[in-house]
């Protein structure tokens, strides 16, 4: 291969423009959807920009015709192609965003999903904001000012003032809630256990399954708050992961309550500007913490030396945007390259956890035996033998918990509360049927299933927008429904019925509430949308059976998903009381014995056997059959598992080794750049989908 050509320093193709004296080439990434022209090319630098056009900064770039976006890799001296080179356009902004460490981690997570590096700094590095970025540049240069003319206590003093200019912009608003009542939230969450401490000798990456405890609900603060108290007092800095905005809102109460002040946000919620000053103030170290959602796991923190991954189990984390990343695994992989500490806390275990845990990478530090069983409520399945009324969608002994919750009598002793009644579905009927055929009523235009508000209508289908006053069946024509699911409106209307004197406070949907304070009441609310109460529920009613769907890991997501409000609960020890719904075995015993953990071991032990998640990784191709089959052909150590038809063609899933991994990522990618190249049509590609099996 010919050796690179110097570049002609007062050369470009524009013209004749003075070029920087030294390094004269820019290699630049293009920022281009189009996979093939993602890539790598090379710019001159012209001498107004040498000193500005630095690694890692953000720059404008001609590139067919059209000004692009990119980012500045390095500087060399010369460049292989032939010819004069285009030139820098301009440099955006003086702040270098893409430092070694992002850049490394972005790359491995293009390698491990399949994907172009620019589509990975898409996710991991927001839009600018130049108004925001001018005000953090602002704060630091004070800030800078200020410790070379003070002494270092003073220094330090200066820094936590400055970093905090511009931490109300940042703060999450609370939704469906009170600031006073979350303010408390926050103090009954430190006084719990004011002297909360950490285990000196614990190992740098753990994994804990929480009971309630002292704190129902808020364990997972607690345990992290402990993990991040001796990191801070090691002089390193904190990244906390957490599913959504709640959980967000609660941490951030919570933080402040413990006295860390100095907290970066970052969220989908907030603005460009919000956003944008959250992410440089971690990159220029004007915090020690820093806490957000899924793409927070990309986010730059300055001596970074744990991540905290809250309910790592939970679908928010899966970005729905190519190249499709999982935030737990861009926490694996950012604790590897920047060797820092780890710790997934949740109230129940993912099966990719597990997994790390038997191998020895991750160690289990889950309470085991009485002191787990202690911290967590009692928990009632039903029992046909001894309740003649067992089969009923609410029996009697659910009735009894909740009317002694709300108002114990002097023998049941135990404090009154607010009482949890946790529905799967929103809505009145979300799925009926025909009350004289039993046919499930389904749309006209797309044949999926119909919901209602009422047993009088309005009848509407979710997949295309069909909307009917009246119903017709199909196939008997009669104009009367039954239901099949009842949501939580019909729940609501038959809790109004059988107890008109106690509030009922409703929460899911678009109206989710956050926490609500410790006044007896019935909290009815689908899955995930459980308020937070100070204090803990006195008890909750788990109706109906959770079956997510046809897919491996539905028992997975309904343990989770029980274990998750159970935990909400108070401890047995505080009166807690749980009723559970599910006729599944697997559910009932892990739920009473509160035990995820042997949950997930035991069903780890048959998906080794079958070569299942997480013991192999998942290929998952959408297209045209013909495409599909060129693509698998190519790859090696690639098992095609199942092949089914799909809205957009034919969908096939296959295996591979975990070993095999980056390899295969890579070869996925640059098929695809190829197939791209060559304008041959593109196969959607998912790595490691959940929902794949």
């Amino acid at each position: 291969m010919d050796e690179p050509l110097p570049i002609d320093t007062g050369t470009s193709a524009e013209g004749r423009v003075p070029l920087a004296a030294e390094d004269p080439v820019a290699r630049v990434l293009i920022d281009h959807p189009v996979p093939h022209l993602a890539r790598v090319f090379d710019y001159a630098v012209p001498e107004k920009l040498a000193e500005a056009a630095l690694p890692g900064v953000r720059v404008r770039v001609k590139f067919a015709g059209k000004l692009r976006d990119g980012y500045l890799l390095e500087r060399v001296v010369s460049s292989d192609h032939l010819g004069p080179l285009a030139t820098l356009q301009r440099v955006s902004g003086p702040v270098q965003v893409l430092g070694p460490a992002l850049r490394a981690l972005c790359e491995a997570t293009a390698r491990r999903y399949g994907g172009t590096l620019a589509d990975v700094l898409r996710l991991a590095i927001p839009p600018r904001h130049a108004r925001g970025e001018k005000a953090v540049l602002k704060a630091e240069k004070e800030r800078t000012a200020r410790t070379a003319a003070a002494d270092p206590a003073t220094a330090v003093e200066d820094s936590t003032a400055v970093s905090g200019d511009t931490a109300d912009d940042a703060s999450p608003s609370l939704p469906g809630g009170d600031e006073r009542l979350l303010g408390r939230l926050g103090r009954w969450l430190v006084e719990a256990d004011p002297e909360i401490t950490d285990d000196a000798a614990a190992p740098r990456r753990r994994a804990l399954a929480c009971t309630p405890g002292p704190t129902p609900g808020l364990s997972w603060v607690r345990a992290g708050l402990a993990a991040a108290r001796e990191t801070l007092a090691a002089g390193r800095s904190v990244l906390w992961l957490v599913p959504d905005h709640r959980e967000l809102t609660v941490l951030h109460t919570g933080l402040e309550a413990a006295g860390l002040t100095d907290v970066a946000v970052l969220s989908a919620d907030q603005s460009p500007e919000q956003r944008w000053q959250a992410w440089l103030r971690g990159l220029l170290g004007h915090t020690r913490v820093t806490i957000g959602t899924r793409a927070a796991a990309f986010a730059p923190v300055a001596e970074l030396g744990l991540i905290i991954c809250t309910d790592d189990a939970n679908r928010n984390y899966l970005d729905q945007h190519a190249p499709y990343p999982h935030a737990r695994e861009v926490s694996l992989l950012r604790s590897t390259i920047e060797d820092t500490e780890l710790l997934f806390v949740s109230t129940d275990r993912s099966a990719e956890v597990q997994r790390l845990v038997e191998t020895g990478w991750l160690a289990d530090i889950t309470p085991t035996g009485p002191a787990r069983r202690h911290a967590a409520p009692v928990v009632f399945v039903p029992d046909e033998d001894r309740d003649p009324f067992a089969w009923q969608r609410i029996p009697s002994r659910a009735w009894t918990i909740m009317r002694t919750g709300l108002r114990p009598g002097p023998r049941d002793g135990g404090v009154p509360g607010p009482v949890l009644v946790q529905v799967p579905r929103s809505g009145y009927y979300p799925v009926f049927a025909c009350a004289r055929c039993q046919e499930v009523a389904r749309c006209p235009r797309c044949e999926a299933t119909l919901t209602t508000q009422s047993e009088v209508g309005p009848f509407a289908c979710r997949a295309c927008g069909y909307h009917s006053d009246e119903f017709s069946c199909s196939r008997c024509r009669s104009h009367q429904v039954r239901s099949i699911v009842r949501g939580r409106g019909r729940t609501v209307e038959e809790l109004r019925r059988a107890m008109p004197d106690v509030e009922i406070v409703e929460s899911g949907g678009e109206n989710i509430v956050t926490v609500l304070d410790e006044t007896p009441r019935l909290v009815v609310a689908t899955t995930g949308a459980e308020p937070y109460v100070l204090g803990g529920y006195c008890a909750a009613i788990l109706l109906d059976s959770l079956w997510p769907g046809p897919w491996m890991r539905s028992i997975d997501e309904s343990v989770a998903r029980r274990l998750r409000a159970a935990a909400l609960v108070r401890s047995r020890d505080q009166g807690g009381v749980v009723y559970l719904g599910d006729e599944d075995e697997l559910i009932r015993k892990t739920l009473t014995g509160f035990d995820p953990v042997t949950f997930m071991s035991r069903q780890l032990a048959d998906r080794k056997v079958l070569g299942f998640p997480p013991y192999r990784r998942i290929l998952e191709l959408t297209g045209a059959g013909s495409d599909i089959d060129a693509m698998l052909a190519e790859l090696d150590d690639v098992e095609e598992l199942l092949r089914d038809e799909d809205e957009d063609g034919q969908r096939a899933v296959a295996a591979y080794p975990i070993s095999a991994g980056d390899r295969v990522g890579t070869r996925v990618a640059e098929m695809i750049a190829s197939r791209s190249a060559k304008k041959q049509p593109q196969v959607r590609v998912r790595i490691d989908d959940p929902r794949s099996l």
